[in-house]
Protein backbone atom coordinates (compact mmCIF):
# COMPACT_ATOMS: atom_id res chain seq x y z
CA UNK A 1 0.00 0.00 0.00
CA UNK A 2 2.65 2.18 0.79
CA UNK A 3 4.41 1.82 -2.56
CA UNK A 4 1.11 2.44 -4.14
CA UNK A 5 0.71 5.97 -2.19
CA UNK A 6 4.20 6.91 -3.00
CA UNK A 7 3.51 6.13 -6.84
CA UNK A 8 0.16 8.30 -6.92
CA UNK A 9 1.39 11.25 -4.83
CA UNK A 10 4.10 11.09 -7.41
CA UNK A 11 1.90 10.65 -10.53
CA UNK A 12 -0.68 12.84 -9.70
CA UNK A 13 0.55 15.93 -9.29
CA UNK A 14 2.14 15.34 -12.61
CA UNK A 15 -1.90 14.83 -14.17
CA UNK A 16 -3.24 17.55 -12.34
CA UNK A 17 -0.55 20.30 -13.63
CA UNK A 18 -0.99 19.07 -17.08
CA UNK A 19 -4.71 18.98 -16.63
CA UNK A 20 -4.88 22.57 -15.56
CA UNK A 21 -3.19 23.63 -18.70
CA UNK A 22 -5.20 21.39 -20.77
CA UNK A 23 -8.58 23.08 -19.32
CA UNK A 24 -7.27 26.39 -19.68
CA UNK A 25 -6.57 25.60 -23.43
CA UNK A 26 -10.43 24.09 -23.69
CA UNK A 27 -11.59 28.06 -22.22
CA UNK A 28 -9.53 29.71 -24.34
CA UNK A 29 -7.34 31.01 -21.65
CA UNK A 30 -4.15 29.83 -23.51
CA UNK A 31 -3.93 29.52 -27.52
CA UNK A 32 -0.78 28.62 -30.00
CA UNK A 33 0.72 31.60 -29.57
CA UNK A 34 0.88 32.43 -25.71
CA UNK A 35 1.95 28.38 -25.62
CA UNK A 36 4.48 28.81 -28.04
CA UNK A 37 5.71 32.03 -25.92
CA UNK A 38 5.92 30.36 -22.41
CA UNK A 39 7.54 27.26 -23.93
CA UNK A 40 10.17 29.76 -25.25
CA UNK A 41 10.62 31.32 -21.64
CA UNK A 42 11.04 27.82 -19.91
CA UNK A 43 13.52 26.71 -22.62
CA UNK A 44 15.64 29.85 -22.39
CA UNK A 45 14.81 30.52 -18.87
CA UNK A 46 13.30 29.15 -16.62
CA UNK A 47 15.26 25.55 -17.16
CA UNK A 48 18.61 26.24 -18.03
CA UNK A 49 18.12 28.36 -14.48
CA UNK A 50 16.91 25.32 -12.86
CA UNK A 51 19.50 23.65 -14.41
CA UNK A 52 22.47 25.81 -13.51
CA UNK A 53 21.02 26.26 -9.81
CA UNK A 54 20.46 22.49 -9.30
CA UNK A 55 24.51 21.89 -10.57
CA UNK A 56 25.66 24.90 -8.40
CA UNK A 57 24.32 23.88 -5.63
CA UNK A 58 25.40 19.92 -5.97
CA UNK A 59 27.17 18.74 -2.61
CA UNK A 60 30.96 18.51 -3.64
CA UNK A 61 31.01 14.83 -2.17
CA UNK A 62 28.49 14.04 -5.03
CA UNK A 63 30.08 11.43 -7.63
CA UNK A 64 29.79 13.10 -11.39
CA UNK A 65 31.11 10.12 -13.01
CA UNK A 66 29.84 6.63 -12.59
CA UNK A 67 27.78 4.18 -14.48
CA UNK A 68 24.40 5.82 -15.16
CA UNK A 69 27.02 8.82 -17.15
CA UNK A 70 27.52 6.33 -19.94
CA UNK A 71 24.73 4.03 -19.69
CA UNK A 72 22.17 6.59 -21.07
CA UNK A 73 24.19 7.83 -23.86
CA UNK A 74 25.28 4.52 -25.08
CA UNK A 75 21.64 3.47 -24.73
CA UNK A 76 20.09 6.02 -26.33
CA UNK A 77 22.48 5.10 -29.24
CA UNK A 78 21.72 2.05 -29.48
CA UNK A 79 18.12 2.21 -29.36
CA UNK A 80 18.06 4.57 -31.86
CA UNK A 81 20.08 2.20 -34.03
CA UNK A 82 17.93 -0.33 -33.93
CA UNK A 83 15.03 1.67 -34.77
CA UNK A 84 16.83 2.92 -38.13
CA UNK A 85 16.70 -1.28 -38.63
CA UNK A 86 13.11 -2.21 -37.53
CA UNK A 87 10.63 0.56 -38.43
CA UNK A 88 11.75 0.62 -41.93
CA UNK A 89 10.54 -3.02 -41.97
CA UNK A 90 7.35 -2.29 -40.46
CA UNK A 91 6.73 1.48 -42.15
CA UNK A 92 6.90 2.28 -45.73
CA UNK A 93 6.02 5.57 -46.11
CA UNK A 94 9.43 7.30 -45.87
CA UNK A 95 7.62 10.72 -44.40
CA UNK A 96 6.18 8.53 -41.34
CA UNK A 97 9.31 6.05 -40.66
CA UNK A 98 11.83 9.61 -39.06
CA UNK A 99 8.87 10.50 -36.87
CA UNK A 100 8.45 7.33 -35.54
CA UNK A 101 12.03 6.40 -34.73
CA UNK A 102 12.26 10.38 -33.11
CA UNK A 103 8.94 9.54 -31.65
CA UNK A 104 10.12 6.29 -30.13
CA UNK A 105 13.70 7.22 -28.73
CA UNK A 106 13.20 10.99 -27.94
CA UNK A 107 11.97 11.58 -24.88
CA UNK A 108 10.70 15.36 -22.65
CA UNK A 109 13.26 14.80 -20.35
CA UNK A 110 14.12 17.78 -19.58
CA UNK A 111 10.43 19.34 -19.12
CA UNK A 112 8.79 16.14 -18.07
CA UNK A 113 12.10 14.30 -16.59
CA UNK A 114 13.41 16.70 -14.62
CA UNK A 115 10.25 17.61 -12.52
CA UNK A 116 9.18 14.12 -12.09
CA UNK A 117 12.43 13.17 -10.25
CA UNK A 118 12.00 16.17 -7.91
CA UNK A 119 8.87 14.51 -7.13
CA UNK A 120 10.06 11.81 -6.47
CA UNK A 121 12.91 12.63 -4.50
CA UNK A 122 11.45 15.39 -2.21
CA UNK A 123 14.15 17.03 -0.03
CA UNK A 124 16.71 14.89 -1.39
CA UNK A 125 19.64 16.06 -3.99
CA UNK A 126 18.83 15.26 -7.35
CA UNK A 127 21.48 17.27 -8.84
CA UNK A 128 22.49 14.02 -10.87
CA UNK A 129 19.16 15.03 -13.38
CA UNK A 130 20.50 17.81 -14.09
CA UNK A 131 24.02 16.99 -14.85
CA UNK A 132 22.86 13.94 -17.41
CA UNK A 133 21.59 16.88 -19.41
CA UNK A 134 24.52 17.13 -20.67
CA UNK A 135 25.13 13.56 -22.48
CA UNK A 136 21.65 13.02 -23.14
CA UNK A 137 20.44 16.11 -24.89
CA UNK A 138 23.15 16.06 -27.36
CA UNK A 139 22.79 12.48 -28.46
CA UNK A 140 18.25 12.93 -28.65
CA UNK A 141 19.45 16.17 -30.79
CA UNK A 142 21.77 14.43 -33.30
CA UNK A 143 20.47 11.16 -33.77
CA UNK A 144 16.66 12.37 -34.39
CA UNK A 145 18.60 14.51 -37.09
CA UNK A 146 20.12 11.49 -38.89
CA UNK A 147 16.56 9.71 -38.80
CA UNK A 148 14.53 12.61 -40.04
CA UNK A 149 17.34 13.50 -42.63
CA UNK A 150 17.91 10.10 -43.52
CA UNK A 151 14.10 9.19 -44.56
CA UNK A 152 12.12 12.35 -44.58
CA UNK A 153 14.39 13.82 -47.29
CA UNK A 154 16.45 16.86 -45.28
CA UNK A 155 20.35 17.21 -44.86
CA UNK A 156 22.40 16.21 -42.52
CA UNK A 157 24.96 18.93 -41.72
CA UNK A 158 27.12 17.84 -38.74
CA UNK A 159 28.21 21.64 -38.23
CA UNK A 160 24.83 23.03 -38.05
CA UNK A 161 23.89 20.24 -35.80
CA UNK A 162 27.16 20.90 -33.54
CA UNK A 163 26.13 24.48 -33.48
CA UNK A 164 22.61 24.02 -32.40
CA UNK A 165 24.11 21.53 -29.33
CA UNK A 166 26.64 24.65 -28.41
CA UNK A 167 23.56 27.12 -28.36
CA UNK A 168 21.26 25.15 -26.48
CA UNK A 169 20.47 26.95 -23.33
CA UNK A 170 20.26 23.71 -21.25
CA UNK A 171 23.78 22.48 -22.21
CA UNK A 172 24.55 26.21 -21.37
CA UNK A 173 23.11 26.20 -18.20
CA UNK A 174 24.16 22.73 -17.33
CA UNK A 175 27.78 23.27 -18.23
CA UNK A 176 28.23 26.97 -16.96
CA UNK A 177 26.71 25.56 -12.70
CA UNK A 178 29.18 22.52 -13.53
CA UNK A 179 32.01 24.99 -14.16
CA UNK A 180 31.45 27.88 -11.10
CA UNK A 181 30.71 24.02 -9.12
CA UNK A 182 33.90 22.75 -10.17
CA UNK A 183 36.10 26.27 -8.97
CA UNK A 184 33.47 25.78 -6.01
CA UNK A 185 32.21 29.33 -7.00
CA UNK A 186 29.52 30.08 -3.96
CA UNK A 187 27.06 32.97 -4.90
CA UNK A 188 25.91 35.76 -2.78
CA UNK A 189 22.69 35.47 -0.87
CA UNK A 190 20.77 37.70 -2.43
CA UNK A 191 21.61 35.84 -5.83
CA UNK A 192 20.90 32.42 -4.31
CA UNK A 193 18.03 33.38 -3.39
CA UNK A 194 17.02 34.80 -7.14
CA UNK A 195 18.31 31.87 -8.87
CA UNK A 196 16.36 29.59 -6.27
CA UNK A 197 12.67 31.45 -7.01
CA UNK A 198 13.57 31.42 -10.78
CA UNK A 199 14.87 27.69 -10.48
CA UNK A 200 10.94 26.89 -8.63
CA UNK A 201 8.93 28.35 -11.54
CA UNK A 202 10.42 26.33 -14.47
CA UNK A 203 8.51 22.68 -12.80
CA UNK A 204 5.36 23.91 -12.51
CA UNK A 205 5.00 25.65 -15.59
CA UNK A 206 6.90 23.22 -17.72
CA UNK A 207 4.37 20.58 -16.94
CA UNK A 208 1.38 23.01 -17.03
CA UNK A 209 2.28 24.25 -20.46
CA UNK A 210 2.57 20.66 -21.24
CA UNK A 211 -0.62 20.16 -20.46
CA UNK A 212 -1.60 23.26 -22.98
CA UNK A 213 0.11 21.75 -25.90
CA UNK A 214 -1.68 18.38 -25.89
CA UNK A 215 -3.96 18.56 -28.86
CA UNK A 216 -6.04 15.33 -30.35
CA UNK A 217 -6.71 16.03 -34.10
CA UNK A 218 -7.23 13.09 -36.49
CA UNK A 219 -5.29 10.27 -35.07
CA UNK A 220 -7.80 7.60 -36.17
CA UNK A 221 -6.23 7.28 -39.68
CA UNK A 222 -2.63 7.11 -37.87
CA UNK A 223 -3.69 4.75 -35.15
CA UNK A 224 -1.49 1.30 -36.12
CA UNK A 225 1.67 3.76 -36.25
CA UNK A 226 0.56 5.22 -32.97
CA UNK A 227 0.13 2.07 -31.26
CA UNK A 228 3.73 0.86 -32.47
CA UNK A 229 5.64 3.80 -31.44
CA UNK A 230 3.52 4.88 -28.28
CA UNK A 231 3.89 1.11 -26.59
CA UNK A 232 7.70 0.93 -28.22
CA UNK A 233 8.16 4.34 -26.37
CA UNK A 234 6.63 4.02 -22.83
CA UNK A 235 6.77 0.58 -22.93
CA UNK A 236 9.21 -1.72 -24.52
CA UNK A 237 12.26 0.68 -24.08
CA UNK A 238 12.05 2.06 -20.71
CA UNK A 239 11.18 -2.18 -19.68
CA UNK A 240 13.95 -3.35 -21.65
CA UNK A 241 16.84 -0.81 -20.48
CA UNK A 242 15.43 -0.21 -16.74
CA UNK A 243 16.37 -4.03 -16.52
CA UNK A 244 19.30 -3.64 -18.29
CA UNK A 245 20.54 -0.62 -15.57
CA UNK A 246 19.20 -2.71 -12.61
CA UNK A 247 21.52 -5.59 -13.72
CA UNK A 248 24.40 -2.80 -14.06
CA UNK A 249 23.58 -2.22 -10.09
CA UNK A 250 22.41 1.39 -10.95
CA UNK A 251 19.55 2.31 -8.15
CA UNK A 252 17.62 5.34 -6.71
CA UNK A 253 17.97 8.87 -8.29
CA UNK A 254 20.16 7.39 -10.94
CA UNK A 255 17.61 4.89 -11.87
CA UNK A 256 14.93 7.24 -12.17
CA UNK A 257 16.79 9.05 -14.64
CA UNK A 258 17.57 6.04 -16.86
CA UNK A 259 13.06 5.24 -16.47
CA UNK A 260 12.46 8.97 -17.67
CA UNK A 261 15.70 8.88 -20.41
CA UNK A 262 14.07 5.86 -21.97
CA UNK A 263 10.65 6.08 -21.39
CA UNK A 264 9.19 9.91 -20.88
CA UNK A 265 6.90 11.02 -23.56
CA UNK A 266 8.02 12.29 -27.00
CA UNK A 267 9.63 15.80 -26.61
CA UNK A 268 7.33 18.24 -27.22
CA UNK A 269 10.03 19.93 -30.04
CA UNK A 270 9.88 16.48 -31.98
CA UNK A 271 6.92 18.20 -33.67
CA UNK A 272 8.10 21.24 -34.81
CA UNK A 273 11.33 19.29 -36.21
CA UNK A 274 9.96 16.94 -37.97
CA UNK A 275 7.70 19.68 -39.63
CA UNK A 276 10.32 21.68 -40.78
CA UNK A 277 12.54 18.62 -41.75
CA UNK A 278 9.67 16.93 -44.33
CA UNK A 279 8.26 14.47 -41.80
CA UNK A 280 4.61 13.68 -41.12
CA UNK A 281 3.78 16.89 -38.97
CA UNK A 282 0.46 15.49 -38.21
CA UNK A 283 1.63 12.26 -36.66
CA UNK A 284 4.19 13.66 -34.75
CA UNK A 285 1.71 16.16 -33.38
CA UNK A 286 -0.48 13.44 -32.30
CA UNK A 287 1.89 11.25 -31.08
CA UNK A 288 3.09 13.96 -28.75
CA UNK A 289 -0.06 14.43 -27.48
CA UNK A 290 -1.03 10.70 -26.66
CA UNK A 291 2.23 9.74 -25.15
CA UNK A 292 2.16 12.86 -22.75
CA UNK A 293 -1.51 11.25 -21.76
CA UNK A 294 -0.51 7.52 -21.33
CA UNK A 295 2.85 8.43 -19.67
CA UNK A 296 0.79 9.17 -16.75
CA UNK A 297 -0.25 5.35 -16.67
CA UNK A 298 3.23 3.65 -17.52
CA UNK A 299 5.03 6.26 -15.54
CA UNK A 300 2.66 5.70 -12.12
CA UNK A 301 3.40 1.72 -13.15
CA UNK A 302 7.22 2.08 -13.23
CA UNK A 303 7.30 4.08 -10.20
CA UNK A 304 5.01 1.76 -7.97
CA UNK A 305 7.52 -1.37 -9.88
CA UNK A 306 10.62 0.05 -8.86
CA UNK A 307 9.60 1.25 -5.53
CA UNK A 308 7.79 -2.19 -4.12
CA UNK A 309 11.26 -3.79 -5.57
CA UNK A 310 13.03 -1.37 -3.26
CA UNK A 311 15.01 -0.26 -6.50
CA UNK A 312 14.54 3.77 -5.90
Amino acid sequence: MNELLFAGNTVLPLLLLMSCGFLSRQLKLLNDSLVKGINQLIFNLFLPVNLFYSVLTTPYDTPVSGTVFWFIPVGLIVLFLLLYLIIPMIEKDKKKVGVMIQGMARANYAFFGIPLVAMLFPGQDTSIAALLVVVSVPVYNVMSVIALSIHCGGEVRISKILLKILKNPLIIGTVAGYILWMLHFQPPSFLKTTLSDLSKISTPLALFTLGGAIKFSSARKHIRQLIISISGKLIFAPLIFVSLAVLLGIRGVALACVMIAFGAPAAVSSFPMAQQMGGDGELAAEHVALSSVFAILTTFLFIFALKSLGLI
